[in-house]
Order: structure tokens, then sequence, then C-alpha cells
């Protein structure tokens, strides 16, 4: 029986202590046969191993309560000895618990613990708490979302609620010292949250004052995620403030010492590892870091869940070479025409009726408002992506879009979006671009076939995952004679890694053009050169390629480009998939009035060059990077480039492009366009700030970017980085 309640209790052959509330005679009894309840049939093996999970049910305060009791196993005398001093694991561990509780940390409620003592030996020792239905862990849930649900917002959700938690207990002076994944509890709430953190395998746990940093350091560094979204991690941990650089070193270092400790492990405990080994492999675990693919619908992109340096290593070593090669035997062909190309740049007129297109995104719940914003655009050519990831209901929903628009008069393209499941399983990629193509046949004019194919984040790892892809199709596409071809959709100027992209193009497969996602927002305006490089330049590059490769057509769409918005955070390209606290360095994100003049700018040197076919601005609607703003889903609002983009094709969307004529002002730019009525309209704006300019002809009005008319200037016309629109006499 029981000598003593709470503390220091003897009971049966143990001795250990008993939270008081549970210290009833009759619960007391029960624990005298420990190890023969959980033992018996009735009990539930939770997990095995060296130290063993049961769930046993005990009758306490004369109600069931499930118990779960961690039985630790035996270990080597040296141990022993040292236990003797500074306590078991069991009475560490409840030592830990009690603590936690006591500090409104979480924890499953500590019950107590048990140990049996024979000559200096620890023959038994156990730890027991109240059981905890309907909960999982942090490791388990990571692996949940990686295979079901791999939607950013909620790993930025789960993370958050776990570094919170984490910081938290920190707080309390409380350092863990095994902070695994799978040593963090939580529970899914109903409202698609986590919460109810709570904290396990403690013995181990330090109770100190305040934490320091390198001790902080050394918890986290025993949390497992990919580097990018460890970064993020740390970030939440220590939001609203950024992470100190101390912390930061002292984080690495102990993560580069803990994974030098875990590889060394089947050497230091072979035949431990062996048999967790073997254990293991039933469990689900962790996909490959090269295969968690990871969709965030706020920025309408996958996020890199790698760091640069961390993605090089499973870039494979031929991946450079590649790329040297195919520029080598390339260049000089390609070099040699856009030098002639460069020379024609707005030497010919230019038609612009279908020159100019708009990517859509519609969605069931909003698809009626969003055709409604093309329409009031006119019958613009339509881009629509279909996603490997969103499955066959919405396959079909967009399916049924296409052929609203097409039967509304717009041109329509398809995109079709690689994962890295098809990536993987280049049957289930087939089976993708089939199921659509079937859907759309006869109501679309092309399909872009793969999607920033140079981007890991987008499922590609190298060109023979590439060609793979392509491989798998070219028998598919043959069934669709009337679907015009494009790729490889090469994202921004990497024009190296293009010419290799070329040659994963099967011969059955001929390209109708050469599309590309050409951004230039890191730059800035439209106008400004990386190297010698504008615009202009890497459009007329990129047409030189086509003209140059035999596996296309000398054509070449733009099919994705915008720049980010300043201020909308994680709905922004470069705000995903977290607003790191601190300022930003090197943002390229620009104010909405900056966004129109540069989209405009962009259309006008792309199109009336004569380089590009036509481009498809990426999107209508979108929060961070749109044309409209759906902030406010009830109301949304149109951006200042909606406007201006509006007011052009109204005026000039099915006029001719006429000539370039030199400004003889640096900065100042004039596109003169032939209108269906016969007259004549100039576009002017400057690069060089605001100046005033006297025009080399005479106009008989002005008008704004949006269409408003502007009172004229006697003294001359005032131009700045807006474009203005003079009606030519």
């Amino acid at each position: 029986m029981t000598s003593n309640a709470g503390d220091g209790i003897s009971v049966g052959r143990y001795t250990g202590a008993v939270a008081c509330r549970y210290c009833d005679a009759g619960f007391m009894d029960q624990l005298a046969n420990l190890k023969g309840l959980i033992e018996h049939e009735d009990a539930k093996l939770l997990s095995s191993g060296r130290n063993r999970n049961i769930r046993i049910t005990l009758q306490s305060n004369g109600r069931p309560l499930e118990v779960a009791v961690k039985a630790f196993g035996r270990q080597f005398v040296v141990k022993d000895r040292i236990d003797v001093k500074r306590g078991s694991k069991a009475r560490r561990t409840w030592l830990a618990a009690s603590c936690l509780a006591a500090r409104g940390v979480g924890t499953p409620p500590p019950i107590g613990f048990l140990e049996c003592w024979s000559d200096g030996r620890l023959v038994e020792s156990y730890y027991l708490c109240e059981y905890q239905r309907n909960i999982t862990s942090f490791k388990d849930e990571l692996i949940r979302l990686f295979m079901e649900n791999p939607e950013c917002e909620r790993f930025m959700t789960l993370m958050q609620c776990v570094a919170s938690a984490v910081r938290a207990m920190h707080e309390t002076g409380f350092q863990h010292c095994d902070l695994g994944n799978q040593n963090i509890l939580l529970r899914r709430m109903e409202n698609g949250t986590w919460g109810d953190v709570q904290f396990v395998d403690l013995n181990r746990g330090r109770v100190r004052g305040a934490l320091s940093l390198q001790e902080r350091a050394r918890d986290i560094s025993r949390i497992y995620l990919p580097s990018d979204l460890m970064r993020v991690f740390k970030e939440m941990y220590f939001s609203p403030a950024t992470p100190p650089d101390e912390f930061l070193k002292k984080e690495e270092s102990c993560r580069r010492l803990y994974a030098l400790h875990t590889s060394t492990r089947s050497l230091r405990h072979p035949f431990r590892t062996m048999r967790e080994k073997k254990a293991e492999r039933t469990k689900a675990d962790y996909p490959a870091e090269k295969d968690m693919w990871i969709w965030d619908e706020r920025s309408g992109q996958p996020i890199s869940v790698m760091r640069p340096k961390d993605r090089l290593s499973h870039y494979g070593v031929s991946r450079p070479f590649h790329i040297a090669a195919a520029a080598v035997s390339r260049v000089l062909p390609a070099w040699n025409e856009y030098s002639a190309l460069l020379k024609t740049c707005y030497q010919t007129p230019v038609k612009l009726v279908d020159r100019i297109g708009v990517a859509i995104n519609p969605k069931s719940e909003n698809a009626d408002r969003e055709i409604a914003l093309l329409k009031e655009l006119g019958t613009v050519p339509a881009f629509v992506r279909f996603y490997a990831h969103e499955g066959e209901k919405a396959w079909s929903f967009l399916a049924h879009m296409v052929k609203t628009l097409h039967g509304d008069g717009h041109m329509v393209s398809v995109a079709l979006v690689q994962d890295r499941r098809c990536v993987l399983d280049p049957g289930k990629w087939a089976f993708f671009v089939s199921s659509v193509l079937e859907r759309v046949n006869g109501h679309v004019e092309c399909a872009e076939i793969g999607h920033a194919v140079n981007r890991v984040k987008w499922g590609i790892w190298n060109f023979s995952e590439h060609r793979r892809l392509l491989e798998a199709i070219a028998g598919v596409i043959e069934r669709y004679p009337d679907i015009k071809f494009i790729g490889p959709a090469v994202i921004d100027f990497e024009y190296p890694f293009l010419m290799a992209a070329l040659d994963d193009v099967p011969e059955k497969l001929h390209l109708s053009a050469l599309s590309s996602h050409l951004y230039v927002d890191r730059r800035g305006a439209p106008e400004n050169r990386q190297g010698r490089f504008s615009s202009l330049e890497k459009f007329a590059l990129i047409r030189a390629i086509a003209r140059c490769s035999p596996m296309c057509d000398d054509r070449v769409v733009v099919t994705e480009v915008n720049w980010p918005l300043r201020g909308t955070g994680v709905y922004s390209p470069v705000g995903s998939p977290y607003e790191s606290p601190g300022p930003r360095f090197n943002d390229p994100s620009v104010s909405e009035d900056e966004y129109a003049d540069f989209m405009l700018r962009y259309l006008l040197m792309a199109i009336c060059s004569g380089m590009v076919d036509r481009v498809f601005w990426w999107r209508l609607v979108a929060r961070g990077y749109g044309l409209v703003d759906d902030t406010d889903a009830q109301k949304w609002r149109r951006r200042p480039a909606y406007q201006v983009l509006k007011y052009f094709l109204s005026v000039a969307g099915e006029a001719e492009f006429m000539e370039k004529p030199v400004s003889g002002m640096d900065g100042v730019h004039l596109f003169v366009f032939k209108l269906q009525d016969g007259g004549r309209m100039c576009v002017a704006y400057s690069t060089a700030g605001e100046v005033h300019y006297r025009m080399p002809f005479e106009y008989l009005r002005i008008n704004s970017a949006m269409g408003e008319e502007l009172p004229s200037d006697v003294c001359g016309l005032r131009l700045s980085g807006r474009p203005v629109y003079l009606f030519l006499k």
C-alpha cells in the first residue's frame, strides 16, 4: 500500500511519486501491479522499441481514467550509477512535466512515476500521465499535409501555432533539450487550425531562469523542417522582432552538431538502430525534400521549401554542363540573328489586334464577376491555366469556362501546369494532359506545355525529368492536330537554360511558338538594363533563339508578366510564403501607379518592336499582382492598371503601329499609330523624370492614360513616366 500521499510514495515494490489528486486508495492499489497491467491483453501498445508507450484504463476517484504509461527499458550499469544521483528518466520526466503544468505550459497532465531498484540497478521505470485522445504530433501533421493537402497557408498556420508554443515554453525558463517534431503534440481544431500544443519526452529537460540565446538555439535545432521553412519558423518564433544574428549562428552550429551526432548513431548504437529502422519501415515519413511540393493559393505559385544552397545540392552535376553545352552550340547563330533583328525593331508596321491578352483564374464562386471584368476590356485573347494538382473537378469547371469564353468571341489559350507528382509519375502527367485537351478541344487556339521549367519549385529538377514529361505526352498531343502547342515556358532572362530546354523537345512535338515568362521586375522599369539588355534587347534575343531553333516556329509569346505590388504581403509573389519582420532589401515591389505605367510601356515595347507576337498579362484578378484587387471579397477594386489597359485597348486595340520616331531628347519615347478611322495617334512618355517637350508635329488634343482630356501647354508638353495620348492633325 501507500506509505505517503503525493511525493515520495511507496506502492508494492515501487517507489516514486503520484500527484495528490489521484491519490485515492483504490488508484494506488492498482499501481502496485503496474507491470501486469501494461502486459495485460487489454492494454494498448502505442509505440514499441527500447522505450514503450502503453495505454491502460484505471479507476480514479470512482471514474475510469485512461493512462499513458511510458515504460523505460533497461540501461547500462554506468547509466544506472549516474541515475542514482540525478534521478531516473521517469523521475526527471515527472519533475519536468509537473514544472510545465505548474507554469501553464502544455503537457499531458502528469500522474506520477514509479520505479524499482534492486542492488543498485534500475529494474523497472515508468512515467504515467493522462492519455490524450484525438491528439497528433507536429511530425504527423506535417507528413499529412505533404501527402494530402500541400497548401501553403495550412503549413504557415501549423508552424505559427508550434513556434508560438515553443516561444511560450521558453519564456517560462524551461529548456526541452529533445525538441523533435514527434515530441510536440497538438490537436486539430474544428475551424481547421491547430491548438492545445503539448510537449512530451521531457526527461532531458532543464528548468532554468531566463533562457540564453544558445539554450533556445539548441532546442530549436532539434526541430526538423526544410531549410526555407525553417527560416520562416525561426522568424515566427521571434516575431515581431527579427531573429538575432547571434541566435542564427548558434542555431546553425547546434544543427550541424546534431546532424553529426545523428549520422554516427548506427556506430554508437548498432543494434538499437537496426531495431528502430525495422519498426520505422511501416510508418509514414516525410517525402524527400526535393519531392516536397507546396502550393500557395495566395500568391498563385508553389513555394520553395529549401534555401538556395540546399537546392543546389539536388540539381546534379550534369545540369550546368548541359546548359553550357547548349549555349555554346547555339550562341553564335543566335547572336548573329539577334544583331540583325535588333536593327529591325520598330521598323515594320504591326497590327495590334489580338496581340494583347489577359490571363484569368476563375473560381466557381466568382467566375461571373471575373468574366464580366474581362468582357469590359473587349474580346481580348484569354489565357487559362489548368493545374495538375487541382484534380478533375477543377479541370471540368475550367473547361466549361473555356467554352464560355470561346462562345463569347475570345481567342482562348490554355496552360498545362505540372506538379511534382506528375514529374515523378509521367503517367499521371499524361492522364492530366489528355483529360484537359479532351475537354477543351475545339475551343482553344493553343496550349502551353509545362510551366517555369527552370524553377525547381514547380517540380522539375533536371533536364531528364523535363524530357521525360514531354516524351510522355508526345503521343497524346498527336490526337489534337487543331491545337497549337507552345513552350518550353522558361521564366526570367535565363536564355542559356532556354536553349538547353529546347533540346528536350521530341521531334514529333514541334512547337508553334516559343513561350516565355519574361519578367523584368527586379530591374524596375522595363527600359532599365540588365547588363546591356533592356526589355527590348531581351525580346530581340529570344526571338533570335526561336528563329534559330528547329524545334519551334519563328514566333514568341509571353504568357506571363506582371510587377509585384507593394504592401500586399504574402499575396505578392515576392512576399510569399511569410511576411518577414524587419526591412526588406532589393525589394522589386512597386506602387499601383508604377505598375500601371510599367505595364503599358512593357506592352508597347514588346508588341511594337515586332519581336513578340502576343503578351498575356498575369493576371486579371489577384490581390498581390493583378489588374483588379480582390482584397474585399464583396467589392473588387479596379486598379489604375486596369483602367490604363482598358483605355489603351479601346483606342489602339485594333490600331496599327507605324513608327517610333526619334524624339531628339534623351528618355522621351514616341509611338505613332494609325487608327481604324484613318487618324493618327502618338503615345508619349519620359523615362528621365518629368520633362517639358515640344512635339515635332501638331496635335488636336491630349488624353491621359485613363482617357481624360488634358489641357494643352503652349510652352511644350509635360511628359512623365505615365504615357499620354496625342491625337494628331
